[in-house]
Formats: C-alpha cells, structure tokens, sequence
C-alpha cells in the first residue's frame, strides 16, 4: 500500500482525484479502482505516463474530435447487467434491447471518431463497433435508435399483424356504419368514438334513447348522461377475434425475444470488451483535460533514489489563492536518501511545502500529470505524513502521544525505500527534550534508505549530511512596509531556499508578532532574550 488513509488524507489526494471526472458511467467504475503504481510496476507506470501525455497533446491539438466524442458518452446508460443477464439465459425486454440499440449507436460515433486521432492507440482504449448489434437489431437498416419488432422478423408476426390491421380496419368501418345509422334514427350527431351526452333536463330524450337499441349507457353523473352506440354481433366477433391474434401476437413477439436475446448471448463479451475499452479511453481522457487544468507535466521515473522538483505547484491551494486573486508561490526542492530538514516560521508555508512534496509523488504513482515546471523521481514503496497535530481519542492519546505513535509508524517503514514526511516534528512537549528527541530521530533517519523531509522550529538540528531547505520568508521585506496585518501573506516569500553550512532558524516569528500587533514591548523583550541567548 502506497499511502495509508490518514496520509492520504492529509496529503489532500482524494480532493485532487475529485477533479478528475470520467463521464461514462464505466470509466466511472475504473476510476473508483484505481489504485497506485508500486516499485515492481516502474514499466507500467512510465507506459501510462506516456499515454496520458500524448491525450493531452491530442486533446489540444484535435479538441473537437474530443467534443464529439465525450458527447455522445453523456448519454451513455450502464447495461452491464442487462447483457449479463442475457449471457446467463434471460431473455432481454424492448425496453433493455432499446438500451443497447442506443448504446451500439453512440459506440459507432465514438469509433469513427476515435479513428481520426493521430495516434497508433493501444488494444485496450479501442472503442470497436458493434455493426453485428446493430444487424440483429434493425434488420430493415432504418437508422433509428428506437427498438421495434420489424415484420421481418417472422413470417408468422407479419402474418397476425396483417390479420389484426384486417380485422381492425373491418371493425373501424363497421362502426362507422351504425354510428351513421343511429345518426340518422335519432337525427342527432355522435361523436367519432360512438359516444354522446345528453343533460338530465331532456328528460323525454333521455327516455328516449333509454328505449334505443343501438345505444347503451356507459357513464352518469347529477348533470349528465353518456350513452355509447352499441357493438353489433358482427362488431363483437371481430373484436374477440383482433383480441385473440393479440395474443397470439404476444406470444411471437415473446419467442422473438427470446431468439435476439439468444443471438445477443452468444457474443455478449464483445459488447462487455467495448464497455471496459470505453471506460478505459474514458479515464485516460480525463487524466489528460486533468493535466490541462493543473497545467501539469509529465514526470521523469528513474532507478536510483531521486526527487527533484522545480516550480512544483499544489493544485488545491492554488485554486483558493486564485479565487481569492491571489498567486501560488511555486517551490523547487531537491531531495535526496537520508534526511532534509525545512525551516521557517509559522505563516511562511512550511507544511504545505511539505505536503507537496507527497502529493507530487503521490500524482506521479497513480498514473497523473504533475503541476510543475518538471519533476524527476523514483517510484516509493510508500509514503507517510506525520503532522503531529492530533489527538487519538481512540487510544486516549494527547497530541504529543499520537504524535509519537504515528513517528513509530514511520520508524517502522524507514528500512525501505520510500518517502516520510514530518510536520513540526516533536510539537507536542517541552523545547529540549523535543529538540533532543528530534535531533536522535534525525540522526536514525540519515542512515536508512528512505527520503525523509522534516519541518522543524529548532536551531542547530542541521549537521553533515542533513540537506537544509529554508522558507525564504520575510528575509528581503522591509516589515515597515506592511500596515495591515491581513496582507502579511502578501508579502511572504514561499520559496525554498537550499542553506548550506550552519544557519538559524529565521525570526520572522518576532516580525509577525509586531504586524499582528502584539505590544512593541513585549517584541523588544523576546528579541533581547534572544540576543542574550536565553
């Protein structure tokens, strides 16, 4: 496993997956397996990264096949389960074999268009049309999407309807016949359908054609009554007998249902194998308008333990400062096995430097385009953030417990390659023994052939062999500058800085203190302790 539920959580992956939206309701499905590359996988990995990068090339380039073709997958339905079922011996309804009628349709329109893409496309996101689908189900070549049972079909269905239509057009021209009779008896008007209402205040019509006996009572109400004209025995044949080849009708149609289903059945898979390529061509397709949004790149896998990163950007946090007016201050790290520490103030972008770091590796490991300038790695066995700022009610954990709990983990990981990241590391007790604490598990995390980045407070926790990596901060601002409290980010330099020898902590913490309005005396007075060393 890759990231467990807590890091993935923090590192806001599952938010960046949200914004990858597949359209059918089968890329939908292989979205909701997707799951990361891991070390042994590498082939794999860098085979999707390809394609991904050359759907994004291709969306750019020939956006309006790409229209056409998402389009018609909106109006995709999910009929897995109807063509299962008819693999397993059900016989499909109208109903489902319309489904699938429309479905053949909209897979013939993204074939065609898939076709007119400048790419040698993989087996596997190759949307085939189902012309012998479409055989079966409009045998007469109308090329309409609704389903009908054609004549054609069966000479027997042809023959019943042609007895039915018969039969009922005999019946249509029978009452006609006596509506025209009891028109000229009564030298009143019916209605086309034989019906006629009469008010109860023509009490001596109504009597009238009570006594009539081509007309029979059908509906009363206080106000009115409804007479219809009565069927002959002639007209009551015929209609038992049009009843009768409905029946039949019902029953052929039945059988012929049955027979398409089974036609349907015997290649069933190649309509499932046309499914999973749409869902597959559908994911990718999104990975690549994905890409586009984050203007993302494709990173660079290597073998040998690497991570370089330039002008990364956090896709999440980017958004808000862009709905805000504000801009996103890229970042650049270098990373290497063994330890690098990251320093700063509180406000100067520490943790969300950190969790970049992880989400960009994450991005790269579940097949994703990522947004920077470039990023070069090599593939993690796992990654794990600690950010030391919970609770464990479940345990009865203060912060510092699960702080430590969850440092275990990572100490427990740290013999493989992979990526641990610490937030604030020891927050949760006293400074010496968090900065003794801090500097033992520093140095344990330097010998072990896993990348660890830790963000820390404390001073002189650098030493050989740890890389030092520095929020730039407030280090170039004159603070004088800066009136209101509120635009302090403003001015905030996010960059990551590489230090190289010895190098305090920066005292932006003061600075912010003073624009936050904390008493100037109060400020004088730490930074005299701090100039006596207390």
């Amino acid at each position: 496993m890759l990231l467990d539920h807590r890091t993935r959580k923090l590192l806001e992956l599952d938010r960046v997956l949200a914004e990858l939206h597949p359209i059918t309701p089968f890329g939908q499905q292989v979205k909701s397996e997707m799951k990361p590359y891991l070390p042994p996988e590498k082939a794999e990995l860098m085979e999707e990264l390809d394609r991904v990068e050359k759907l994004k090339e291709l969306v750019d380039t020939q956006r309006s096949v790409f229209v056409e073709i998402r389009t018609a997958m909106r109006q995709v339905k999910d009929i897995r389960k109807s063509v299962e079922r008819c693999m397993t011996g059900c016989v499909l309804s109208s109903v489902e074999f319309f489904e699938l009628k429309n479905l053949v349709y909209l897979v013939r329109i993204m074939s065609e268009s898939q076709k007119t893409l400048h790419w040698a496309m993989p087996d596997k996101y190759i949307i085939q049309e189902l012309q012998w689908v479409e055989e079966i189900l409009d045998p007469e070549k109308t090329g309409l999407k609704t389903f009908y049972l054609y004549d054609s079909y069966s000479p027997e269905l042809y023959r019943l309807r042609k007895q039915r239509a018969e039969a009922e057009q005999k019946l249509d021209l029978l009452r006609k016949e006596v509506i025209k009779r009891v028109e000229a008896d009564l030298e009143m008007a019916i209605r086309t359908n034989g019906e006629i209402t009469i008010s109860k205040g023509q009490t001596e019509l109504i009597k009238k054609l009570q006594g009539y006996r081509y007309l029979l009572v059908i509906n009363e109400t206080y106000i009115n009554m409804t007479f219809r004209v009565k069927p002959t025995d002639e007209m009551y044949k015929l209609m038992s007998a049009i009843e009768e080849l409905r029946g039949e009708e019902a029953v052929e149609e039945a059988r012929i249902l049955e027979q398409l289903s089974g036609k349907v059945a015997v290649r069933g898979a190649e309509i499932l194998r046309t499914m999973d390529a749409m869902g597959e061509f559908d994911l990718l397709t999104a990975k690549a308008y994905l890409a586009n949004t984050f203007e993302a790149v494709k990173p660079e896998i290597r073998d040998e333990p690497v991570f370089n990163l330039k002008q990364g950007r956090h896709p999440i946090v980017e958004a808000g400062l862009k709905k805000r007016g504000k801009d996103y201050t890229p970042i650049n790290a270098s990373l290497k096995e063994g330890a690098t520490l990251i320093t700063g103030a509180n406000m100067g972008g520490k943790t969300v430097s950190l969790k970049l770091l992880g989400l960009m590796a994450a991005m790269a490991q579940y097949g994703l385009l990522v947004p920077a300038e470039s990023l070069v790695l090599s593939m993690q066995a796992f990654i794990f953030l600690s950010a030391g700022d919970e609770q464990s009610i479940d345990l009865g954990l203060s912060t510092f417990g699960a702080e430590i709990q969850s440092i275990k983990e990572a100490l427990e990981k740290s013999d493989r390659s992979g990526m641990i990241l610490i937030d604030e590391l020891a927050r949760g007790t006293n400074p010496q023994e968090g900065f003794a604490l801090s500097a033992a598990i520093i140095s344990y995390l330097m010998k072990k052939p896993c990348i660890t980045v830790i963000t820390t407070h404390f001073d002189g926790l650098v030493k050989p062999g740890v890389k030092h990596l520095q929020v730039n901060g407030l280090r170039n601002i004159d603070c004088s500058r800066i009136k209101n409290p509120e635009h302090i980010s403003e001015y905030m330099d996010y960059t990551l800085i590489e230090i190289e020898g010895d190098a305090v902590v920066p005292r932006d913490a003061l600075n912010i203190s003073r624009l936050m309005g904390v008493p100037e005396e109060i400020v004088k007075t730490a930074e005299e302790l701090l100039g006596n060393g207390r």
